[in-house]
């Protein structure tokens, strides 16, 4: 009688026996899965939408709003930049006019150093508003990378990958905070100096101001390069290493319960399975979530410093049309550093996405 009483009383707290979206809700409430949505700005939350708790996910919607988000970053930066460019293609105008009226040398060096001048003004004034931006964007990368991650691996844990889970995520985790210590220490100064050694060079330009500022670019996209293909590859590796420990540890507690308990393992395993399932269905979901919200933090500074780089590349081919070679390098020199910015917050989003992607591709 007592044996008997106890498999009821088993089966009747099998998760099996509650039926599918009662599991689905009491999983997302064990692994606190909801965090990943509200870490979110009002903003991006609207273009990401909303995580149910039984794991449906309204992911077309979801991308073309961070598609019409974007686009709509873009245009508009473009419209409130034209002036901007337009007003350094003038400058390069009237310094090809003054070299043209003047057959005099040091008058088109003068009319060239000015035109270099203003632009310069104009230059460090942009830069000064770009350059938080792009460490505001990094912050915010930050932010919500720490406050979804432990929601989201924990849900990957849930899965049955409990040593993935947890080497993963003290990997993003050092990573994470590495790469912000190094963009804010070393890799923004960087860019600045970039920039100030590519102005100096168009007022005073001689080989060893070129020799710098070729020095300083390769070393900027070189550490962006190296670090992100590094972290990307040894997640990979680490994740092939972990998951195969994760598979057999999950085989292995099958079969003992199976074994051990002849009438009641069957069902507990069969429970398990579905507990893994549904956990699965909600990292799948919540794991896109998070992929399309790293989006949406980085659509509109993607689509203000895209605009900036655009518009500098195209201002300084038109001031090489001029003959105005030292300021069409200062304009190059700026778009570059754009370039640069972009890259940096392109390098840390990647990092973001390939740490969620990870997580999805651990199957249960």
């Amino acid at each position: 009688m007592k044996r008997a009483f106890l498999c009821l009383l088993l089966m009747l707290s099998s998760p099996a026996l509650r039926g599918q979206a009662d599991i689905e809700e009491e999983t997302a409430r064990r692994t606190e899965i909801i965090r990943v949505e509200s870490a979110l700005g009002e903003e991006e939350r609207s273009v990401s939408g909303e995580l149910s708790l039984d794991g449906s996910y309204d992911a077309e919607g979801a991308l073309a709003r961070l598609w019409d988000r974007f686009l709509q970053a873009l245009l508009s930066s473009a419209k409130r930049e034209l002036g901007f460019a337009w007003k350094l293609v003038m400058i390069a105008a009237l310094c090809s006019i003054a070299g043209i009226l003047s057959q005099d040398r040091r008058v088109t060096n003068f009319a060239e150093m000015a035109a270099c001048c203003s632009a310069a003004l104009l230059l460090a004034g942009s830069a000064e508003s770009v350059i938080p931006e792009a460490r505001d964007t990094l912050y915010r990368l930050s932010d919500y990378g720490k406050a979804a991650f432990p929601a989201f691996f924990l849900a990957v844990a849930s899965c049955g990958a409990s040593v993935s889970a947890t080497v993963k995520y003290a990997s993003v985790c050092f990573a994470s905070n590495l790469f912000m210590e190094l963009s804010q220490r070393i890799l923004l100064p960087l860019i600045s100096a970039y920039l100030s050694v590519g102005i100096t060079l168009s007022l005073a330009g001689n080989a060893f101001l070129k020799a710098a500022e070729r020095l300083l670019k390769w070393c900027i996209v070189t550490a962006m390069t190296l670090f992100t293909g590094g972290f990307c590859t040894y997640i990979s590796l680490s994740g092939v290493i972990s998951g195969s420990a994760d598979a057999v540890a999950v085989k292995a507690a099958k079969s003992v319960i199976s074994t051990l308990l002849p009438v009641v393992g069957g069902i507990l395993s069969d429970s398990a399975s579905t507990m893994l399932a549904a956990a699965s269905v909600i990292k799948n979901s919540a794991g896109v979530f998070c992929l399309i919200a790293v989006c949406a933090i980085c659509a509109a500074p993607f689509g203000l410093l895209l605009a900036k780089m655009l518009l500098l590349k195209a201002a300084a081919a038109l001031s090489e049309m001029g003959s105005c070679d030292a300021y069409a390098g200062l304009l190059s020199t700026a778009g570059n550093a754009m370039g640069m910015l972009l890259g940096l917050v392109g390098c840390y989003g990647v990092m973001l996405f390939y740490s969620f992607m990870s997580g999805i591709r651990m199957a249960a």
